[in-house]
């Protein structure tokens, strides 16, 4: 598909998006958040897991992990939020959200969907490379990176030193967030932590500019891989359906960043939400969805591996850990 062009603007609805993000370095979190060091203040561990989906492989692969506390969130009391925590056996001072990608493998493809962060918060946060390469695949192995947005929890690791980093990848976006994220303009009078992360989903976005694929609605990006759209979170929001013969899975990407709140009390929002409400009403929908669909789903920020089902629960929804697949790993 070709790049197209798209010079209209997205109306942002950003207040609360940007109230979050004060004038710091690159490396520098907003209040409430910080990486999850691994042992002794180490890096987190190296950690990949395999999924079998009828024919296709799919690998979550750990990034590291980041701290979450009520301070991001809108629509829950910090008495609520630390409730709902402790009643699934969790620290509400310190609750840990995992930062996941996942590799897919279907033939000939080696489809990475989001890069990590490439240490764009930090080594703690950084670990893919390791990860990846643990699972004998090298980054010029990589035929797709398909970026569900353009956070850089997702797309930093596609870039190092202003280089590409899968040298051989097409770049799959949706076109929503490449016009939001690549307009130029769009951040120059917000705080500095959104111009960072606008300047690094440019420079992704230029690094690829050869091989960028483009896309506006439900699309099979390659045979058994559908790209399915969930705005809200960023304008192109999108997970990738994965389907081979009666199994399948979803990668919902950003649907929930504190998985048991989200999951308990749908309508909570995030700071990092460009239009608030439409996440809220994505969320509810896939969730639903999922639900009655009983698919497996995997989540970027749903702890390591982030493989779950959903379940009604109340007015609202829980997670079922997937059980582990032992022949694929």
């Amino acid at each position: 598909m070709p790049f197209r062009p798209n010079t209209g603007k997205t109306d942002m609805k950003r207040r609360q998006f940007l109230s979050l993000a004060p004038a710091a370095g690159l490396a520098a979190l907003p209040a409430g958040i910080a990486p999850a060091a691994g042992h002794g203040g180490a890096p987190a561990l190296h950690e990949a897991q395999r999924r079998s989906v009828g024919d296709i492989t799919v690998t979550a692969l750990s990034d590291g992990g980041i701290s979450l506390g009520h301070a991001p969130l809108q629509g829950i009391s910090e008495e609520d939020y630390a409730a709902i925590l402790r009643a699934g056996f969790h620290d509400p001072a310190g609750y840990t959200s995992g930062v996941n990608a996942f590799l897919v493998e279907t033939g000939a493809l080696k489809v990475l969907v989001d890069a990590g962060t490439g240490g764009f918060f930090g080594p703690e946060v950084d670990n893919l490379p390791a990860n990846l390469a643990a699972t004998g695949v090298a980054p010029g192995d990589i035929t797709h990176v398909f970026a569900t947005h353009l956070h850089p929890d997702h797309v930093g690791g596609a870039l190092r030193d202003g280089a590409a980093v899968f040298p051989a990848a097409e770049l799959v976006v949706h076109e929503a967030d490449r016009a939001f994220w690549g307009d130029e303009g769009r951040f120059a009078d917000g705080p500095e932590m959104m111009q960072a992360f606008a300047g690094l989903s440019q420079a992704v976005l230029a690094a690829y500019g050869d091989r960028l694929r483009v896309f506006d609605a439900e699309t099979e990006i390659a045979p058994g891989l559908t790209a399915l759209p969930l705005p809200g979170h960023t304008p192109g929001h999108s997970g990738l359906m994965i389907a081979s013969g009666n199994d399948a899975l979803l990668i919902w990407a950003d649907i929930v960043h504190v998985a048991p709140v989200q999951l308990a009390r749908p309508e909570v929002t995030i700071g990092f939400d460009v239009d608030p409400a439409q996440a809220a009403a994505s969320r509810a929908a896939i969730l639903d969805r999922v639900a009655a669909e009983r698919l497996l789903v995997a989540g970027s920020h749903i702890p390591f591996p982030g493989l779950v089902h959903i379940a009604a629960d109340g007015s609202g929804y829980r997670a079922v850990p997937a059980a582990f697949d032992y022949a694929a790993n």
